[in-house]
């Protein structure tokens, strides 16, 4: 991967470890060691930083950000763990914050600074989740749908509220083949009541990427960049999109996210209208997965990220997945 990718959403810094060690002497962190940067996700630069005392995990927000939504940002993780979801710890700086800005020569800073977590996400493991899992993953989305917060909107270009933008934009990118598979997905939702759906605080982008497992096997949700309060079905629909598909099988895939689905259901007691949506809100999602990362390839982004989204896509979209038709099978 290219590293001057990640670097470039954040002022010019001539060596990483400069700003590191100014982090661990802001934070008391000890002697400062390494830096490791992650390049990997589509937001800010994030980097592990090794010092005397330990590891720890610093996000320095993209400037494309205002201070405002950075505050969002973060505040939004600082919640999910104060109410017990399994979330990094976020550190405080030396004012008692959980934000810092650090000035260097022309070039500013803003960051936060979270509990390190030794373990792999789902991405780096290469496999779908077992069906417990799935369930623990199904039951930690409820877990967040059900704190009773309310911030500040965040646009997400991957979100299924961007649908209708984020397509109308970008449909130049877009193959022949994926329009006829896209256009009658847009055309419905354009036409369907979005907000009549019960809404929560919503992580979002529960995905491989932001789902870790620790040493201990115990799960940890990451990156709140993107929550939202929006529609809590769309929580589930995201987990069922990265843990529940066995890509190439469709019937097992079905299944398990139906199993998933039932699990979250029952954490939120989900709504009949939820459960009559569930199909197309997926098949929303799925389109979104051929939208952006054809704009992202075109735009020389040809990651495998990139990849493994767009493959998802076609074939989510190939799926039967009406729990509606569930829950009157049940119910005989």
């Amino acid at each position: 991967m290219n590293s001057d990718r990640f670097s470039n959403r954040i002022d010019e810094i001539e060596e990483i470890g400069i700003l590191s060690d100014l982090v661990c002497k802001e934070y008391n962190l000890g002697d400062y060691i390494d830096t490791n940067i992650i390049e990997i996700g589509y937001e800010d630069f994030n980097a592990i930083i090794t010092a005397s005392s330990g590891k720890y995990f610093m996000k320095v927000f993209r400037n494309s950000r205002d201070d405002a939504e950075v505050r969002n940002v973060i505040e939004r993780a600082y919640v999910a763990e104060q109410n017990n979801v399994n979330s990094p710890k976020i550190y405080k700086n030396s004012n008692n914050d959980i934000i810092t800005n650090i000035n260097y020569g022309n070039s500013r800073f803003r960051l936060a600074m979270m509990e390190y977590i030794e373990g792999s996400n789902f991405f780096e493991l290469g496999r779908k989740a077992t069906i417990n899992e799935l369930k623990q993953i199904a039951d930690l989305g409820s877990s967040l749908n059900k704190i009773e917060y309310q911030p500040n909107f965040i646009y997400d270009s991957w979100a299924i509220t961007s649908f209708t933008e984020e397509f109308e934009s970008k449909k130049q990118y877009i193959s022949e083949e994926h329009l006829k598979l896209i256009q009658p997905i847009y055309d419905k939702f354009k036409g369907f009541d979005y907000s009549s759906l019960p809404k929560s605080f919503v992580h979002g982008d529960i995905t491989q990427i932001n789902l870790m497992k620790d040493k201990n096997q115990k799960f940890w949700i990451v990156d709140f960049s993107v929550a939202n309060y929006i529609a809590r079905l769309t929580e589930i629909i995201i987990i069922c999109n990265n843990f529940a598909v066995i890509p190439g099988n469709k019937q097992e895939s079905e299944e398990r996210i139906k199993i998933a689905f039932e699990q979250w259901a029952k954490g939120v007691n989900a709504t009949n209208l939820e459960r009559k949506s569930f199909q197309m809100l997926y098949d929303v999602a799925n389109a979104i997965y051929l939208v952006n990362p054809s704009y992202e390839i075109a735009m020389e982004n040809d990651s495998e990220e990139n990849r493994m989204f767009f493959e998802l896509g076609k074939f989510g979209l190939s799926l039967d997945v009406d729990m509606n038709k569930e829950k009157e099978l049940n119910e005989r």
